[in-house]
This record gives C-alpha cells, sequence and structure tokens, in this order.
C-alpha cells in the first residue's frame, strides 16, 4: 500500500505541473469576471483517496491523508485576472476496476471532468478561463 502511495506522488506532481503549464501564454478573456470555483472527487468502493493539490494561477492548496472515498473543496473566489483553474487528486484503489473522478464547478455549473482507474489513481481537470 505505501508503495502504491509513493508510486502515486510522482504522477500528482506531474499532473499539476503539465496542468500549471495550460494556458500560460494566453492572454485573459477580455471582459472576464470574478468566478466561485469548486473541486469535488469521488471513487469507487474501497478507494482510499489521500491528497489533493488545487487552486488557480499561483493560488494552490495542498490537501493530504484525506481517506474516504469523497472530498470537496471549499468554494473558491476566483478574481476576474486569473488565467486557469487546476485540481488533482491521487488515491490507492482496491483493485484493477477501481475508479476515482474529479469534477471541477465554476458558479455551479459542472464544467470539467477528469478521470482514472486502476489501482494508482490520480485524476484531475484544468482550465483555461
Amino acid at each position: 500500500m505505501k508503495s502504491l502511495k509513493l508510486l502515486c506522488l510522482p504522477l500528482l506532481a506531474l499532473s499539476i505541473g503539465l496542468a500549471a503549464c495550460g494556458g500560460k501564454d494566453k492572454d485573459p478573456v477580455p471582459g472576464g469576471s470574478a468566478k466561485k470555483v469548486q473541486y469535488k472527487a469521488t471513487a469507487s468502493a474501497g478507494v482510499q483517496l489521500y491528497s489533493a493539490i488545487y487552486g488557480y494561477d499561483q493560488s494552490i492548496t495542498t490537501v493530504t491523508s484525506i481517506g474516504g472515498t469523497t472530498w470537496a473543496s471549499p468554494v473558491i473566489d476566483v478574481p476576474a485576472s486569473a488565467r486557469g483553474g487546476t485540481c488533482v487528486v491521487g488515491a490507492v484503489g482496491a483493485n484493477a476496476q477501481s475508479t476515482l473522478k474529479v469534477e471541477m464547478f465554476v458558479n455551479g455549473e459542472l464544467v470539467k471532468t477528469g478521470t482514472s482507474s486502476g489501482t494508482a489513481l490520480s485524476a484531475g481537470t484544468n482550465l483555461v478561463f
């Protein structure tokens, strides 16, 4: 179990790195507005969520030792100047059929979903605003 967590950590870091790269060369949308963003993770039975990294631009929060099969971030007030939001959740699956789903909500509407399956789970979403 510990080796699976150690395997998932580099995957989680890589996912965040790739998500952070997206949209850096793009200008913010003219006339963009402030948003309320929330991230949610749901896993199948037997999966243990263990960490999440979420936020927008350089305002990133890390949560460890989540446990259980569900998690939700607080609703984040994202300023109009923000370029993008991202969330990656890591978990350990019970078997090859284990699943993890991460959802991104903007102003209460589901806008992105990411999924993963197997025993070393890392799912995420990102969105350029």
